[in-house]
C-alpha cells in the first residue's frame, strides 16, 4: 500500500517506514510479555484502536494483518492454557479499525467471543460496528441473528436480524428461512441444530466446524435425555411405579436399545432425583479437537 503524498525515494517516505518497523518490532516484543504475564496486565502491553491506526501511517492494511495474527495467537495461547479470553473483544475492535472490511474476522470473532468467551454482549457489538462498516454484506446480520438464536436466546431479536439478512443484496434463501423458524420455532432444538448444521457445512474455519460439531452433539444428547425420560415417564404412569434401572424400559418395551451419549457420556436411572440423568463424555476442548 502506498502511503498518500510521499515521493517515491524521499527521505520522510523511509523515516515512516522505518519507524513503522519500529512499532511493528517493539509492539511484538510487548506482545511475547503479554503472554508471558499476569492476565490482570495484559491489556497495558496491547495498543488500543487509535493508537494503533495512528502508529500504522496509512498502512492500515499491513497492520490489520499483524493484529490479526496476534489475536488468532492469543486466542491460541488461552486455549491451550487458562480457557480466559479478557482482552478477545478488545482485540478484535482494534482489528476492525484496521481492517473494517474484513469480514470474516466479525463473524469468526462473534463467535469466538460468544461461545469461548460466553460475552454475547461483546458478540453483538462487534456484529453491529461490522453491519456499519459494511452494509451491503449478508453475511453479518445472519451471524448477528445465529448469535441471539443459540447463545442468547433471544429469538425474535434472531428472526429480526435474520429477516435484515434475507433482505441484502446477493443472499441466499437460507436467512428467509431461519427467520421464519426463529419467529415460529424459537424454542425448537431441532431449529437449533439446523442452524448448527449449516455452519458446520458452510464454513471452512476448522475452529468453527469443530465448534459446531460439539453443539450438534449437545443438542442431540439433550434430545435423546428428554425421550427416555418421556419412555420412563410413560412406564410409572401405565405400571404405577418407578423403574429400577434403564433396561426396565427395554424389558418392557418402552425403548428398544441404551443409546449411546453423542459427547461420549452415558444415561442412568438417578433413584434419587427419580429421572434419566446423563454423565461423563467430552468437553467442548477434547471434543471440538481444541
Amino acid at each position: 500500500m502506498k502511503a498518500g503524498g510521499l515521493i517515491k525515494g524521499s527521505p520522510v517516505r523511509y523515516v515512516l517506514m522505518l519507524l513503522g518497523g519500529c512499532l511493528v518490532f517493539f509492539s511484538q516484543v510487548k506482545i511475547d510479555l503479554m503472554l508471558k504475564t499476569e492476565r490482570q496486565g495484559e491489556l497495558m502491553y496491547f495498543p488500543n484502536a487509535a493508537v494503533t491506526k495512528a502508529a500504522a501511517f496509512g498502512y492500515d492494511n499491513l497492520a490489520g494483518d499483524w493484529i490479526w495474527l496476534q489475536t488468532i495467537q492469543y486466542y491460541g495461547q488461552h486455549t491451550l492454557t487458562d480457557r480466559q479470553y479478557q482482552y478477545l473483544g478488545h482485540m478484535f475492535d482494534v482489528l476492525s479499525v484496521l481492517s473494517p472490511n474484513f469480514r470474516v474476522a466479525y463473524n469468526f470473532g462473534a463467535l469466538l467471543l460468544a461461545h469461548d468467551a460466553a460475552d454475547v454482549p461483546a458478540a453483538d457489538r462487534l456484529m453491529k460496528k461490522g453491519m456499519e462498516n459494511n452494509p451491503e454484506d449478508w453475511s453479518i446480520p445472519f451471524f448477528r441473528g445465529f448469535v441471539h438464536f443459540v447463545f442468547a436466546r433471544n429469538y425474535r431479536e434472531a428472526g429480526r436480524w435474520f429477516t435484515i439478512s434475507s433482505r441484502r443484496p446477493g443472499a441466499p434463501e437460507m436467512p428467509g428461512r431461519f427467520a421464519a423458524f426463529a419467529l415460529q420455532k424459537g424454542k425448537d432444538p431441532e431449529t437449533s441444530r439446523a442452524l448448527w448444521v449449516e455452519l458446520m457445512n458452510k464454513t471452512e474455519n476448522k475452529t468453527e466446524k469443530s465448534i459446531a460439531q460439539y453443539y450438534i452433539s449437545k443438542i442431540d444428547r439433550e434430545i435423546i435425555l428428554g425421550q427416555l425420560r418421556e419412555a420412563a415417564g410413560n412406564f410409572q404412569k401405565e405400571n404405577n411405579r418407578t423403574i429400577i434401572s434403564l433396561k426396565d424400559l427395554i424389558l418392557w418395551g418402552y425403548i428398544k436399545q441404551i443409546p449411546d451419549d453423542p459427547l461420549g457420556g452415558y444415561f442412568y436411572w438417578d433413584p434419587d432425583k427419580k429421572t434419566v440423568m446423563t454423565e461423563g463424555g467430552q468437553s467442548i476442548s477434547k471434543k471440538a479437537g481444541l
